[in-house]
């Protein structure tokens, strides 16, 4: 399955982090990546097919890993109340769970 796919797709692949932190954008870019290689020649039609579902399966599970995240007390939905702005909060990355920010 992964032999034809290009190194650079499978590294954007391997970013766990961009894909924990924004599962749908990374997938977005995976997706056009693997398109804009068949534009290309550079894959053929059935690898692809394999981008595409590698792209998804890795957004499921980078949805997964984030909801777990948020639920062990990793990522914080700040209020910006305080700060005089509209936008409804900031999400807070890396806290250790129970320490406070």
């Amino acid at each position: 399955m992964m032999a034809g796919i290009p190194k650079a797709w499978l590294e954007e692949l391997n970013d766990q982090f961009s894909l924990v932190t924004d599962p749908d954008g990374r997938a977005a870019v995976l997706d056009e990546m693997a398109y804009a290689a068949h534009r290309r020649r550079e894959v053929s039609s059935e690898n692809l097919v394999d981008m595409l579902e590698l792209s998804e399966a890795a957004r499921y599970w980078a949805l997964t890993e984030h909801e777990e995240a948020y639920h062990i007390g990793l990522f914080q939905y700040e209020s910006w109340e305080g700060m005089g702005s509209d936008e409804p909060g900031r999400i807070i990355v890396g806290r250790t769970p129970g320490w406070g920010c």
